[in-house]
C-alpha cells in the first residue's frame, strides 16, 4: 500500500482552505500526501505524528508545517480512549495567486521557507504561539483580512529561528525519483510493521528484490542501512511511549519492537545519549 493522494476541499469562493476537523475518539490515521502545503494545529488529542521518515509524539498545541507531496499522518494511542480528536488545518497551493507570485523579490524569504518545508517543520516557542493565534483568527476571517493573515503567518515563519526540520533529506529526495512507487510501498510496510520483528527478507519480498539487492537499493536511496533505519524508528516510537509516567521501561522495550532489554538499552542510548529510564525521568520532570 502506498501513501494516498488526498483531495483537499475548499470553498469555491476562496483561494485556500482553513478547516476544523473533529472526530470522535481518534484521528483516521491515513498515511497520505497532497499537492497543497499544510499547517496543522492539534487542538485536542495526543499520540504519534509521522512526517516522512520522522516519528515523534504529539499533544494538544502541536504545530507543524508540511511541504507539498510529503507523506504524513497522526495516530492516536491504541490503548487510550479519547473524547475527541480535533485539529485546525490550513491548506494552500503554491500557485493559488499565480505561478510566479512567491517569486517576487519581496517574498524571497517566504519562497525559501516553502522550499525548506519539503522535509516538514515543527514550530516551537513564541513563533508557535503567534502562528497559532493567526491560524485561529483565519478560521472566520474573510476577504483581504484573510489574505493578509496568511501572508503575515508565512512571513513570521520564514523569519523565525524556532523551527525544527522533521524528515530526513534523503527520504524526501527519494520520494520524487523515478521508480519511487517501489520505495513508497516499502516505506509503508516498514511504518506499519516496525513494532514487530521486521526482517530484511520480508521487506525485500515487498520490493520484489533479493535481500542483497534490496540492501544496496535501500541504502542508495535513504542514505543509511535498512537495519539502522528501522532501529531509529523503534527508538523514536519508544521515546513517545516513555513520555507517560506510568509505563515500565520493559513494557516500552517490547511495545516498540525490540526483542530484549539489553539491546533496547544499548540502541536507545546510542541514538539519544540517554538510557531509557533517564530519558523518561528527564521528560517527566520538565
Amino acid at each position: 500500500m502506498i501513501p494516498k493522494l488526498m483531495k483537499v476541499e475548499k470553498p469555491q469562493s476562496a483561494s485556500f482552505a482553513v478547516n476544523r476537523y473533529e472526530y470522535d475518539d481518534r484521528f483516521p490515521a491515513i498515511w497520505h500526501f497532497h499537492d497543497e502545503y499544510e499547517l496543522t494545529l492539534i487542538l485536542e488529542s495526543s499520540g504519534t505524528r509521522m512526517v516522512g521518515d520522522n516519528i515523534d509524539a504529539f499533544t494538544a498545541g502541536d504545530l507543524v508545517f508540511i511541504g507539498k507531496n510529503l507523506p504524513h499522518t497522526w495516530r492516536n494511542d491504541g490503548t487510550r480512549n479519547y473524547e475527541k480528536a480535533q485539529a485546525l488545518v490550513l491548506h494552500f497551493l503554491e500557485d493559488m495567486w499565480g505561478d510566479a507570485f512567491f517569486d517576487a523579490s519581496e517574498l524571497k524569504h517566504i519562497n525559501a521557507f516553502l522550499a525548506r518545508s519539503h522535509r516538514g517543520i515543527k514550530i516551537m516557542g513564541e513563533t508557535r504561539n503567534k502562528v497559532a493565534d493567526l491560524l485561529l483568527g483565519m478560521e472566520y476571517a474573510t476577504g483581504v483580512e484573510r489574505i493578509f493573515s496568511l501572508l503575515s503567518l508565512l512571513d513570521t515563519l520564514s523569519l523565525s529561528d524556532d523551527l525544527i526540520d522533521l524528515s530526513s533529506e534523503s527520504f524526501t529526495n527519494s520520494i520524487e525519483e523515478p521508480g519511487s512507487g517501489r520505495l513508497r510501498k516499502v516505506y509503508e510496510y516498514i511504518m506499519n510493521n516496525f513494532q514487530g520483528d521486521i526482517s530484511l527478507v520480508k521487506v525485500a519480498e515487498v520490493a520484489h528484490m533479493s535481500p542483497s539487492a534490496f540492501s544496496r537499493y535501500f541504502k542508495s536511496r535513504i542514505r543509511k542501512p535498512f537495519r539502522q533505519f528501522v532501529i531509529e524508528l523503534k527508538v523514536g516510537y519508544a521515546c513517545k511511549l516513555l513520555m507517560a509516567d506510568d509505563v515500565a521501561v520493559t513494557e516500552v522495550c517490547y511495545d516498540s519492537g525490540f526483542q530484549n532489554l539489553s539491546n533496547f538499552n544499548q540502541q536507545f542510548k546510542k541514538i539519544t545519549g540517554l538510557t531509557p529510564k533517564r530519558y523518561q525521568l528527564t521528560h517527566i520532570n520538565k
